[in-house]
């Protein structure tokens, strides 16, 4: 099966899952270089945990004072005060031989250097002598401002400011920089540090799991447990496992990390990743490295269940993956209410082809075609010219059509006792412009009244009691109408246009032409008797109609019928009335027009 990502995406999607999972483990991240945050405020809680203590101290300096004795009067004094009595002569305060310092004498340049390792218990005294009162001791940021809100340090460690205590438990692998600021009255002294955290020890594999057919995206964490994601959503609920289907993948990227979601192996900094490797329980998985992606992509031959162990750094992560076979089904899904649309124009060779995926019996598959309900086909399923034909063997459809017209049908694929249906509309449209369909009726409420045909130069005679006849011309005498009934049709007689795209004009300009909605149709009524010659049009094509208009005694009477009657008067004619002929069919869309005039009596 082709993968539907290219390999840079499949690092992108996959090493980039694994990592946020490790980032989501540790709550702030991996292998950073963290110079402590400045911000206003004081640090925050302490949330201790792990095993071992790393405590480092250094003695501080002993406290200087500077005391000199009272000198001894040599005389005795005289009423007035001397002018200049020595302020050394009466004992004082003790004045601070040196000034507030850390014993360390660290600078920004060349702090003081600690290490731990993650899980670590932390505890470190930081003591400062001199000064004139009481010490206290907070935390700065690299740059020596308040912290507060520092993710990964202000979570794990907490100083205390009466005692110089530092202390908590390194969670992140990472390194940080930061000051503790001792202070004494107007004096304070400043301790450069940076506190460097190792990863622990590996407790597992914590990988992401994406599925060639991009419809799947787990992560695993490093005790199996199996997420469930979604896009924009991220993980959505735990699952016992991960289905996939026959034939399909899954790319694996994994990386070693320890309690915390540390990195034990290969560095973010770098883009290192180092090699993983997987194994199924079910020997005949293909399992392939890619290390251009840095990942493991396991190709599922079989249905059932195994289980996917991913082993890097020392440590294995297993979850399990349940394979199922794909469903015998068309590559192109359908219903009833969507089928599989193949549209042609009338006459024209349509081919499709109908393959199938999940076959039990890949050689052995049969195709057939069925009516629309399931019911079998035959010569009488396919209605108007249709035909339509499929191969046995491939599954090729082929066929023309003559009537513009819809079909539905099914396309039925058989294999190893199995079935899968295929829904499909075959619809066929007007082929290009061919000639006009043309009737002439003297009225629209009497079925057995006379009718004529236009098919270019012939115009053919229908009288009511059935004998047909050429003519020149349409008879009318002066003052009566003809209705005219065109469509534009094609080679096969199928409508190209309905009537309200003809333009339809006489070369007398006295006669009164009219379309009727009713009927579909356009009244033409001959106010003067002569040769008339009325033109219908459509789109750069023409047919003229000669009508012969004879004087009539009481032409200056006519009587014109009322319109808008909304009606037909005849609606249930037999079809020996080329009334009903002519409105039934141009209502039906004009098809064969002139043929079925022609043979209404067949």
């Amino acid at each position: 099966m082709k993968q539907s990502c290219t390999s840079t995406v499949r690092r992108g999607a996959a090493i980039g899952a694994a990592v946020a999972i490790v980032a989501a483990s540790s709550a702030f991240g991996i292998g950073a270089t963290a110079a402590v945050a400045d911000t206003p405020a004081d640090t925050s809680v302490v949330q201790p945990g792990g095993a071992t203590t790393v405590t480092t101290s250094t003695s501080a300096d002993e406290m200087v004072t500077d005391e000199s004795p009272t000198p001894v009067p040599t005389s005795t004094p005289v009423a007035e005060t001397p002018a200049a009595t020595p302020a050394a002569a009466t004992p004082t305060a003790a004045e601070p031989d040196a000034s507030l310092a850390f014993p360390e004498g660290t600078s920004a340049d060349a702090p003081l250097v600690l290490t731990a390792t993650a899980g670590d218990a932390l505890s470190r005294t930081f003591t400062a002598s001199g000064g004139s009162e009481p010490v206290t001791y907070a935390l700065r940021g690299e740059r020596g401002k308040p912290i507060v809100g520092d993710g990964s340090f202000d979570n794990d460690f907490h100083l205390d400011g009466t005692t110089g205590v530092l202390f908590g438990t390194a969670r992140l692998a990472t390194q940080y920089r930061f000051q503790v600021v001792a202070t004494s009255g107007d004096q304070t002294a400043t301790e450069y540090v940076e506190l460097t955290v190792a990863p622990g020890k590996p407790v597992g594999v914590t990988f992401s799991a994406a599925s060639s057919d991009d419809v799947g995206l787990w992560q695993v964490e490093t005790d199996g447990t199996v997420w469930e994601q979604a896009v924009g959503q991220g993980r959505v609920k735990i699952v016992p496992d991960i289905p996939v289907q026959t034939g399909t993948s899954l790319t694996l990227a994994g990386l070693a990390v320890d309690a915390y979601g540390n990195r034990t192996t290969g560095s973010d900094a770098d883009d290192e990743y180092p090699r993983s490797t997987a194994t199924s329980t079910v020997a005949s998985d293909r399992i392939v490295w890619d290390d251009l992606g840095k990942s493991n992509t396991v190709t599922f031959t079989t249905g059932g269940t195994r289980t996917i162990t991913v082993s890097e750094g020392g440590v294995s992560t297993s979850f399990t993956a349940v394979a199922t076979d794909a469903p015998f089904a068309f590559q192109d899904g359908s219903s009833t209410a969507k089928p599989i649309a193949i549209r042609p124009s009338a006459g024209e060779e349509f081919v499709r082809t109908f393959p199938v995926t999940g076959a039990p019996d890949p050689a052995g598959v049969r195709y057939e075609l069925r009516g629309a309900a399931g019911e079998p086909f035959d010569d009488t399923s396919a209605r108007n010219g249709l035909d339509v034909t499929i191969d046995p063997e491939t599954g090729v459809l082929t066929g023309t059509g003559t009537a513009a017209s819809s079909f539905r049908f099914q396309v039925v694929a058989t294999s190893g006792g199995r079935e899968a249906v295929a829904h499909v509309e075959l619809t066929v449209s007007p082929a290009a412009f061919d000639r006009f369909a043309v009737a002439v009726l003297s009225t629209d409420r009497d079925p057995d009244g006379e009718a004529w045909g236009v098919d270019s130069d012939t115009i053919t005679h229908f009288s009511p009691n059935g004998d047909e006849e050429r003519v020149d011309a349409i008879p009318a005498r002066q003052g009566d109408r003809k209705l005219i009934l065109a469509v534009p049709v094609d080679q096969y007689g199928n409508a190209v246009a309905d009537h309200d795209a003809l333009t339809i004009t006489s070369d007398v300009a006295s006669d009164e032409i009219t379309d009727d909605p009713d009927t579909a149709g356009t009244w033409v009524t001959f106010e003067h008797a002569s040769p008339h010659v009325v033109t219908v049009a459509y789109d750069g094509h023409s047919q003229a109609i000669p009508f012969e208009v004879q004087a009539s005694a009481t032409a200056a009477s006519v009587t014109k019928p009322a319109a808008g009657s909304g009606t037909l008067a005849y609606t249930g004619a037999d079809e020996s009335g080329p009334l009903a002929w002519a409105l039934g069919l141009l209502a039906a869309g004009g098809g064969l027009l002139l043929h079925r005039l022609r043979r209404r009596r067949a």
